[in-house]
């Protein structure tokens, strides 16, 4: 779904657009707004409440890109409630445990300053938005990231979610292992049914709320890559002899592709055997660094931010965890962050595959 209609009325772009609660928005600025309501989430402004929401920002303001959002006609009633929280981030569960149904979010806050609704009898703890030093919550204030609206752990968290989710998918048998295909067109298929999941995984991750929607269509790819192929490698490194049997002829595109994965990424991953947490943190350095030639500014800036904030979750993990020194941790995430170079080359031969097969992403 690349085609160009009606530019969104809160941000202008022409890119996937359709009419979403109300007006005509893109497809980030619906889901930001969907989210927003969702979640009961209540944005504040760095500046003066009037941030300018347009192609040539570099990054949105959340606040005023909300305020527009209500201001060009979409409306709040036709956003339905989260009652499953379990991918809510862990300021919202806190806060409806609470009985606080709107949570004030701030560009100095370092925890969450919670309003209770009128009948919430909750008293709830806030840190004064001028004084984020004075917090006492755990991670430390120091880590928090303000571009990206969570803590490292939240963030590490988020990514293990959605592997789990793949887990779940094919254990119910919903898709098969990407690398037991058998044609191009089986290929297609199974992109085709991985692409929603993609665009849900994009959608909702810490950050992608306030980034322009060409940024967002690269990491559309990015997210592909990780769901579709990935996922798949991972599986492949786990359960290796189940998995290695396809049959193509020799001269085929796909099986040289796809034994092309087994025999790099996929063979360094049999080796280093990884976990779930160790895996998800390989992903979301994935997502964010295999677009990065083709990336603005703004998702580079960003991608820094998710690597510092993944990479000091993991370390916080083992040393949790395991019994692993310091020395051990740095070189364990260094060998799954060197997993980054064959995963780029075979992202890049991916798009030239699905290119010249007419699969789109």
């Amino acid at each position: 779904m690349t085609g160009k209609g009606e530019p969104c009325q809160v941000c202008s772009t022409s890119e996937r657009t359709s009419y979403h609660f109300g007006t005509t928005t893109c497809m980030a600025c619906a889901s930001f707004f969907r989210r927003t309501v969702a979640f009961g989430i209540r944005f504040l402004c760095k500046s003066n409440n009037n941030c300018s929401i347009s192609p040539k920002a570099r990054f949105f303001c959340r606040s005023c890109r909300f305020d527009k959002c209500v201001n060009v006609g979409m409306n709040k009633s036709q956003v339905q409630q989260k009652r499953d929280l379990k991918n809510a981030p862990k300021y919202i569960m806190e806060s409806r445990n609470l009985g606080v149904h709107e949570v004030v979010r701030g560009y100095t806050t370092t925890r969450h300053a919670a309003l209770p609704s009128s009948n919430s009898t909750s008293s709830v703890e806030s840190t004064p938005l001028s004084s984020p030093v004075d917090s006492t919550a755990d991670p430390s204030p120091s880590e928090f990231s303000i571009i990206l609206n969570t803590h490292p752990d939240d963030l590490l968290q988020y990514y293990v979610k959605q592997v789990e989710m793949s887990i779940v998918q094919k254990q119910l048998c919903l898709v098969q292992n990407t690398l037991l295909v058998n044609s191009a067109d089986e290929l297609r298929d199974l992109s085709d049914v991985l692409n929603d999941l993609s665009m849900e995984s994009c959608m909702n991750c810490p950050g992608v709320d306030i980034l322009r929607q060409e940024d967002i269509e690269v990491l559309l790819k990015t997210f592909h890559f990780a769901n579709v192929w990935l996922d798949a490698v991972w599986a492949f490194s786990r359960h290796c002899e189940s998995i290695c049997d396809s049959t193509f002829e020799d001269n085929e595109p796909l099986y040289q592709f796809i034994n092309q994965v087994k025999s790099t990424l996929g063979s360094s991953l049999f080796q280093l055997k990884l976990n779930i947490y160790e895996f998800a943190a390989l992903k979301a350095f994935c997502v964010w660094k295999l677009g990065y030639h083709d990336s603005t500014i703004a998702i580079k800036i960003m991608a820094e931010d998710q690597y510092i904030g993944i990479s000091s979750a993991l370390r916080k993990y083992y040393k949790e965890s395991t019994s692993m020194s310091d020395l051990e941790i740095a070189a364990r995430i260094a060998e799954i962050t060197l997993q980054i170079v064959p995963a780029t080359t075979i992202y890049q031969d991916m798009i030239r595959f699905y290119q010249h097969k007419g699969i789109s992403i």
